[in-house]
């Protein structure tokens, strides 16, 4: 719409809708909607299930495929065609096609009147490929867990190496996954490359296996470096049939009839869990964690050491307590050993704090830093370690001392002066007055000279003495 000034006001006109019409080259995609699988130099593949006879040929007895011809446009397609190695098919927006399109190709043109019937717009071109199922045929697992370095019961010491393999064969390629399940039931990828960044070895054709069918043994090696590897590992042989996900045998979530148990034993070791602490007011509980198998066993094998003090399980030191040591179990063969401080004080977060742990395969110490744990924000004076606090206190002392003796010092030496100096300068005064001011016994007098100066007091007191000695 737009609007004019008339008048000082505005007039507006009447709504206009724009109606865009458009046609986007339409694709083809099977019945999830995932489009096909493109192959390097080959192009775009779909593939229809082929099951073999006894003359190796694909039977019609296998599952048919359905595929769509799938286009954005405005108003919606309502004309559809097929084309099969580029002649008409079919009409419709969905086709089924099984093992008779195995080596030919398919496309689909659609139109919504914007186009003539012989210029629609045209898909890219597919090509029908078989499908065998990708299917595990053998694994080395059994063989793996009865010889070194697995032990008895599927244990296995920490810093062993474990290969494990698989052969599985399918067309299209096949692909594996390595998938472990954790004692606590989660199902994770295991640790090694998965899919298409797998490490694999195609075998030859042999004895009566078609040559479409492709043939490879998958390998992963692990390195048991930590007690998270234990766990039920199994390998699924997958086929990547569209660009969804791929089909799988056995399952990714749920291992098939062979699997490979790994239960790792070793030293005590850190979990991949920091210490922390729990405050509730004025109390706290710290809570260590950590993994071995066998696990440490209390009261020995397990000890918090407190500066230099040793706590087992139960026992207490001065305002801490060792409370327990109970099974983590969201994580296979770690720990959390718990340590109340109750209360909390200020010289709490500089003590030396570490959980010391031992089994047969060896032994840990684990430190717990109380200053980041309590929160070592506070001011540097605050932080400042207990041994350099007495020390600054020392030298304060020390110097408090020192004044102490220096004023005392000073006092003595005016209580006690040295007279001699004086003297000899009052001495020094009298010859030198007597030198300038006293005149030889002859010399002239210029001015009569003035009567010395008598104290009052003095008078007074001669003469008394005078008129005494008169009466």
């Amino acid at each position: 719409m737009c609007q004019a000034a008339l008048n000082g006001g505005t007039v507006d006109s009447s709504p206009a809708t724009v109606d865009v019409r458009y046609l986007r080259q339409p694709h083809v995609v099977d019945s999830n909607g995932q489009s096909p699988v493109l192959i390097g130099n080959q192009g775009y593949r779909f593939f229809v299930e082929c099951v073999r006879g006894a003359d190796g040929l694909c039977q019609q007895s296998g599952r048919r495929k359905t595929l769509k011809c799938d286009v954005q446009s405005n108003p919606p397609a309502t004309q559809y065609r097929w084309l099969k190695n580029g002649s008409p098919s079919g009409t419709g927006a969905e086709i089924t096609i099984g093992t008779e399109m195995i080596g030919q190709s398919i496309q689909c043109q659609a139109n919504n009147g914007l186009h003539d019937e012989s210029n629609m717009p045209l898909s890219q071109a597919v090509q029908i490929d078989p499908y065998s199922s990708a299917k595990l045929l053998k694994d080395n697992f059994q063989k793996l867990q009865s010889t070194s370095p697995f032990l008895a019961s599927n244990r296995i010491e920490m810093n062993q190496q474990v290969n494990m393999g698989c052969e599985v064969e399918g067309n299209p390629r096949p692909i594996v996954y390595w998938r472990m399940r954790k004692p606590n039931g989660d199902v994770v990828d295991a640790a090694c490359p998965q899919g298409l960044e797998g490490q694999y070895q195609e075998l030859p054709p042999e004895g009566g296996r078609s040559a479409n069918i492709v043939r490879l043994t998958a390998l992963c090696s692990l390195r048991i470096s930590n007690y998270s590897y234990s766990g039920q590992y199994w390998c699924a042989a997958c086929s990547q049939v569209s660009q969804g996900e791929p089909e799988c045998s056995p399952s990714l979530e749920t291992p098939g009839t062979s699997s490979l148990n790994v239960q790792v034993i070793g030293a005590p070791s850190n979990s991949d869990a920091p210490p922390s602490i729990e405050q509730r007011g004025n109390d706290a509980t710290v809570l260590v964690h950590y993994c071995a198998e066998p696990m440490p066993r209390p009261p020995r094998e397990i000890v918090f050491s407190i500066d230099q003090n040793d706590l087992q399980v139960g026992q207490s030191w001065e305002n801490f307590r060792f409370d327990s040591a109970v099974t983590n179990n969201t994580v296979p063969n770690c720990y959390i050993a718990r340590l109340s401080i109750s209360p909390v004080r200020e010289e709490d977060q500089y003590r030396r704090i570490a959980l010391k742990l031992q089994n047969q395969f060896g032994s840990k110490q684990i430190p717990v830093s109380m200053d980041a744990l309590l929160g070592g924000d506070s001011a540097m004076v605050g932080r400042m370690p207990t041994f350099w606090m007495y020390i600054l206190i020392g030298v304060a002392a020390l110097l408090f001392v020192i004044c102490i003796i220096a004023v005392c010092v000073r006092r003595r030496v005016k209580d006690h002066p040295d007279y001699n100096e004086p003297k000899t300068k009052a001495n020094l005064n009298i010859h030198q007055e007597n030198d300038y001011f006293e005149p030889p016994p002859n010399a002239p007098r210029l001015f009569a000279q003035h009567p010395p100066e008598v104290n009052a007091y003095d008078q007074a007191v001669k003469d008394a003495q005078l008129r005494m000695s008169i009466v």
